[in-house]
């Protein structure tokens, strides 16, 4: 039994003599033959509050509740790979087959005894009352009673997360169950919801999954924004209606970030990694990402006009489109860095092919679009990747412009040249004050300029930047 956090619970079981049991996700993946198991779920018969505290003690871990009502609480140990989180629980019911019951999924309601498996290091004595064991074994999501749905429906959600972080299928009876009850899914808390949706947007084949809910009817529910781009496919552009390019988009997701290598040798590690820092809990930057693809496009249904040549046209519907994404961030309660993000990057997603035009970008014109998507200018690139992916299905190849070309040039500007110009800055604002200058609006773009103009390699270092400061001022 080579897992490392299973070490610190032979220090659990000599703090009580009651039966402790390992449930839940903990056995789910310890058949899957996970290794690196950082969840663990423990049921006690009555104390485990109490056992917890000990337990806390033992392992120099935080304590704390996450349900005081429930006695429900939650040891956190600090390690160098990040934090191993032991749950207990007290049975819910009058022992442990009752407490088995009223559980989600058979993969989940599954349980040992504690003891008896730090002395064994096998599951041979598992307690499985509802096939669990079999559906790992076919990676199946089976509900063990429907009413288990009716009790919390955020498990309606929970069940494709489990799909989609396990790779397993949801079972035809259990979809229907879901379909039947898929007006539920807006009744637990809008914290719970966003937890479960940024999960299974972080996991590769989100499109898929998004599929997935929209077949079950928690999609159009959940996002009801996007019900007005079904069947809305206006222009020789659009084999597919807009809901299906916004699927398509985030699914393409994938394809692009495997693409990075070759579109920017130099700093394709650095997007991955970038793409992986989270900007909350369940919430990384790659799965924002394909939030804000998901929704890119949402206002181009309000925004459709047709001049009179007959062309047709979006005005402005990235600018609404990032004020409704803004709504719909905060009614997920995501936090201000997260919808942030997410609005820069639908206000901004059509400034790539602005840029791509003959001849190529300016550099000053890469400074400013750089300077106003910011820290999520390799998102930025991806969501246009993907948009052009998406829509290329269906447009001739001599149709687009060389989108791959322009994102290499944008990423190594954005590395190589913005963001040095904007760690060390040729002048600051204490030399515009020297100088007579006020703080306000011209201030800003005096500042702006001669970062374009250091980006630009018009300025090479202080003493000129200073000599074209005083050029303003003269």
């Amino acid at each position: 039994m080579d897992i490392p956090a299973f070490s610190y619970l032979r220090r659990l079981t000599p703090l009580t003599d009651t039966a402790i049991y390992l449930v839940g996700g903990s056995v789910r993946d310890l058949l899957i033959g996970a290794r690196n198991i950082k969840d663990i779920d423990l049921v006690m018969p009555s104390g485990s509050e109490d056992v917890a505290r000990k337990f806390a003690d033992a392992i120099n871990g935080s304590f704390f509740f996450l349900d005081e009502e429930r006695r429900i609480t939650r040891v956190v140990k600090d390690e160098a790979d990040g934090i191993v989180q032991f749950d207990f629980t007290n049975f819910e019911g009058p022992d442990l087959h009752a407490d088995l019951a009223r559980r989600d999924f058979a993969v989940n309601a599954m349980a040992i005894d504690l003891k008896v498996f730090l002395a064994e290091g096998s599951l041979d004595g598992l307690i499985d009352l509802f096939d669990g064991r079999e559906d790992v074994r076919q990676r199946r999501i089976r509900v063990v009673d429907p009413k288990a749905f009716d009790d919390d429906p955020l498990r309606l959600l929970r069940a494709v997360r489990f799909a989609a972080t396990l790779g397993f299928s949801i079972e035809n009876a259990t979809t229907g169950h879901i379909r039947d009850r898929a007006d539920l899914i807006t009744k637990p808390s809008a914290e719970r919801i966003r937890d479960e949706l940024f999960q299974i947007l972080s996991v590769p084949g989100a499109g898929r999954h998004l599929q997935l809910m929209e077949s079950l009817g928690l999609l159009r529910k959940l996002l009801p924004e996007l019900e007005p781009l079904k069947d809305f496919a206006p222009g020789k552009h659009h084999l597919y209606d807009i809901f299906t390019h916004s699927i398509k988009t985030a699914e393409y997701v994938d394809s692009v970030i495997e693409s990075l290598p070759g579109l920017s040798p130099g700093h394709a590690g650095t997007v991955l990694a970038h793409l992986d820092e989270e900007l909350e809990q369940f919430v990384t930057r790659r799965a924002a990402l394909r939030f804000a693809c998901l929704l890119h496009d949402n206002a181009k249904s309000e925004t459709y006009s047709r001049d009179e040549e007959g062309d047709i046209h979006f005005f402005d519907h990235d600018m609404l489109g990032a004020d409704k994404a803004l709504f719909i961030c905060q009614r997920f309660r995501l936090s201000n860095d997260t919808a942030s993000v997410v609005s820069r990057l639908i206000r901004h997603h059509m400034r790539p092919l602005n840029l791509s035009a003959p001849g190529g970008p300016s550099r000053r014109a890469l400074y400013r679009y750089c300077r106003d998507v910011r820290d999520a200018v390799p998102e930025s690139i991806v969501l246009s990747l993907a948009d052009a992916k998406a829509t290329s299905e269906v447009m001739p190849a001599e149709g687009f412009t060389d989108t791959q070309k322009l994102s290499g040039q944008v990423l190594d500007f954005y590395y190589g040249k913005f963001l040095k110009a904007e760690a060390k800055p040729l002048v600051t604002g204490k030399d515009l004050i020297a100088r007579g200058m006020q703080p306000g609006p011209r201030f800003r773009e005096v500042l702006d300029d001669i970062k374009e103009r250091q980006a630009d390699g018009m300025l090479a270092d202080r003493q000129d930047a200073l000599k074209y400061l005083d050029s303003l001022s003269s």
